[in-house]
């Protein structure tokens, strides 16, 4: 009488149904991974979000306390700032040409500014 051993590993059909399983999971988070990627409204809140975050930071870093509306190739970059005593309230709204009606992206930020 023939004893078979016990052998360890996976036999070619586990691997063949774990590999299934791997690609119903791979190809669909790759398409929508994919998709999110090239979605338009992402990257323009993402390049929105730039031009924001780049003109707060010049706005604080020269303390500049004036308000002005400029254009960027297809945005139009509009930066507030008022007093109220020793705080600066500054916002920066960034508008694409195309929809002026309502910002893409708000930045908000109160700052004291102590060489004025």
């Amino acid at each position: 009488m023939k004893c078979w051993k016990e052998e360890d590993g996976a036999s070619l059909v586990e691997t063949l149904v774990a590999m299934a399983i791997l690609l119903a999971v791979l190809v669909p988070s790759t398409m929508f991974l994919t998709y999110i990627g090239s979605n338009w409204l992402v990257k323009d809140k993402a390049e929105g979000f730039q031009l924001a975050r780049n003109e707060m930071e010049s706005i604080i870093a020269t303390e500049n306390d004036s308000s002005l509306v400029r254009s960027e190739g297809k945005w139009i970059v509009k930066r507030t700032v008022t007093n109220q005593e020793e705080l600066y309230y500054v916002t920066v709204d960034v508008f694409k040409r195309d929809t002026t009606n309502s910002p893409i992206i708000t930045l908000e930020t109160a700052r004291i500014w102590y060489n004025k």
